[in-house]
């Protein structure tokens, strides 16, 4: 599958409601970072081939691309690629059209495991790391919360309320 080079009607419409400040973050990146070097390394060691059924292979820059999101957000497999196929600024990052859809999380291990069982993984990191000092860039690693809304027992509130509420919250 190869990386978006010009946009569908679907992103156009889509990139009017995109979040600018990550757009913007994910936007600098692509322009200061030189994928060069990393696409040459990738090439070596992640080959593709198509699938059983005849599906091609995702391309290596996508998949680290991916890998990057999870350092940088601290997700899981199954969460980036959640994140991949919900947030149109990540999807945009790793070259995803908005009819596309991310690999799966299975597929996100097997090309770590390829690149870290050929000791290219961590020199990867390092060369974006060395790329975005070079321009005096850190980037700090955050989380994404995921938050839902519980229901509370009406016995938990009274129970509360009688003690005064004494600066708990519920």
């Amino acid at each position: 599958m190869e990386l978006v080079q010009y946009p569908t009607l679907a992103d156009s419409i889509c990139n009017i409601r995109s979040r600018k400040i990550k757009q913007t973050f994910f936007t600098q990146i692509n322009t200061l970072l030189n994928w060069q070097p990393i696409i040459t390394v990738l090439k070596e060691h992640h080959t593709k081939e198509l699938s059983a059924t005849g599906k091609t292979s995702y391309i290596g820059l996508l998949l680290f691309k991916m890998s990057l999101l999870q350092t940088w957000y601290g997700l899981s497999d199954y969460e980036v690629e959640d994140q991949v196929n919900d947030s149109i600024s990540f999807s945009y990052f790793c070259g995803l059209h908005i009819d596309q859809v991310a690999p799966d999380h299975s597929t996100l291990s097997r090309f770590r495991t390829i690149l870290t069982k050929a000791k290219a993984y961590q020199p990867l990191l390092k060369e974006i790391n060395h790329q975005l000092e070079a321009h005096k860039i850190i980037v700090k690693t955050g989380v994404i919360v995921d938050a839902i809304v519980i229901d509370t027992s009406s016995k938990i509130q009274r129970k509360n309320q009688s003690q005064g509420n004494r600066g708990q919250k519920i």
